[in-house]
């Protein structure tokens, strides 16, 4: 009987506010939150122990939000905040390989096998502890120059440290017995400091409407590589990365407000972007960063309401992502598209009610969801490509004329379209490519009651 999939979380959230004064209140916002997982991932797919990833998690985060906010009825305005969180991590991954093969011809598959064919016939099994501390201070100010004119602002100053110890990397044979030892003991550490900030203008007309304009920088902290199983060459952080965006868009409603169309454009310029590579020979994955790449694109979100009863929803995205440098396993990227970026995604959705009285109210909700062809890795590999696709779906609700009772049948990939959302080379090494397979056709009843 296959090992069942386990997840487990707790959280627990405490939000306060208090009035210092006609104009300022204060803020607190903790959370705490602990989880575990546990499930074996049959990686291969097939009837034989190719590939089988057993995972085990356990997580605890906690973090403070305190912030102060004014509302003067002025020009003026503003949030000054301080945050904090921890972050604790204990993980256990355990490569699987070829677990049925007699390699060495005699007759039996044990550890042996293992021994003289490693990392065949082995459990390569990793395992660490992780902790991260993440200590800001924020702000975000506005100036009303006029009556029609904002101007936006703020700082964010963000010091990062994270510590990932008692790392190591075992050979274990198939009884679970000692092999090798591939990756020793060890420990790594960061320390960052960072200091970003966003200025922008936001016009509005006497209609209402809204064009904006703004130029903001953003940061992510260094990261651990937590896939390290075969070299201690795989262990390794990752630079902080690092991207200014430029945006302008506009908000507005029409026709009585019962056209809404937001639409936006921008241009993102990245600096040591970090991503996972994985090498098709050996598996060995390494944390990297492409030291430049560029994205720019527009999206648009459509909501007309024709009626009281039917109203249409659309959403339009377009994007072109481009790796300015980079080599990855001494291949040169440059011109390449970023992973997992389609250059359009388009979604259309309506939602109809069909009768709103004493037997309550009974609605239908078609929905259409479209994206383009995307790589999965910066490499580009065409046979990794996943060509677009559309995915239809929706939900029939029904809710008691007093709102207590309610009621959905729902459908997700109604025509059962097959596609995959992550992929993984790893031909020449292992004789297959490493797929995540996207959900099939789901469905469904939700049953509700609110008291």
């Amino acid at each position: 009987m296959p090992d069942r999939r386990r997840a487990r979380t707790w959280s627990v959230a405490f939000t306060a506010n208090a009035d210092l004064s006609d104009t300022i209140k204060l803020t607190s916002i903790t959370s705490y939150d602990k989880g575990s997982l546990h499930f074996v991932e049959d990686t291969d797919g097939t009837a034989t122990k190719l590939l089988e990833i057993p995972y085990d998690d356990e997580a605890k985060q906690f973090a403070q939000d305190l912030r102060l906010t004014s509302n003067t009825g002025g020009p003026f305005d503003f949030i000054l905040g301080a945050y904090y969180a921890h972050e604790q991590i204990y993980n256990s991954s355990n490569f699987r390989i070829l677990l049925d093969t007699d390699i060495n011809g005699d007759n039996l598959v044990d550890d042996q096998d293992c021994a003289d064919a490693l990392p065949y016939v082995c459990q390569i099994k990793n395992s660490f502890d992780q902790t991260k501390d993440s200590f800001a201070l924020y702000t975000d100010l506005k100036y009303a120059l006029s009556d029609s004119l904002t101007v936006r602002g703020g700082l964010r100053y963000t010091h990062d440290k994270g510590r990932q110890y008692n790392f190591t990397s075992d050979a274990l044979g198939v009884s679970g017995a000692f092999i090798a030892n591939l990756i020793p003991l060890s420990e790594l550490k960061y320390s960052t400091d960072n200091l970003s900030g966003k200025i922008g203008l936001d016009y509005k007309f006497d209609s209402g409407n809204m064009i904006y304009a703004s130029v903001s920088r953003g940061y992510r902290a260094p990261s651990f590589n937590a896939q390290a199983f075969f070299d201690p060459s795989e262990l390794s952080i990752a630079k902080a990365e690092k991207v200014t965006a430029y945006e302008v868009g506009a908000k507005t409603q029409f026709a009585d407000r019962r056209v809404t169309l937001n639409m936006a454009a921008f241009y993102y310029d990245y600096r040591n972007q970090q991503f996972i590579n994985v090498d098709p020979g050996t598996a060995a994955q390494t944390l990297l960063n492409i030291p430049k790449s560029r994205i720019y694109g527009a999206e648009a979100d459509l909501t007309v309401r024709a009626s009281d009863m039917l109203s249409f929803h659309a959403g339009l995205g377009l994007l072109s992502t481009k790796i300015i440098a980079g080599t990855v396993s001494g291949t040169n990227v440059a011109g390449n598209r970023l992973s997992n970026a389609p250059s359009m995604t388009f979604n259309l959705g309506v939602d109809l009610t069909l009768f709103d009285g004493g037997a309550g109210k009974l609605s239908l909700h078609p929905e259409m969801s479209y994206q383009s062809s995307q790589f999965f890795e910066v490499v580009n590999v065409p046979r990794l490509r996943q060509d677009g696709y559309a995915l239809l779906g929706g939900h029939i609700d029904w809710e008691s004329a007093d709102g207590r009772f309610n009621a959905s049948i729902w459908g997700k990939n109604l025509a059962n379209k097959f596609y995959v959302t992550s992929s993984v080379d790893l031909l020449a090494g292992w004789g297959f490519d490493y797929n995540h397979i996207g959900a099939p056709r789901t469905y469904g009843i939700t049953l509700g009651v609110k008291y």
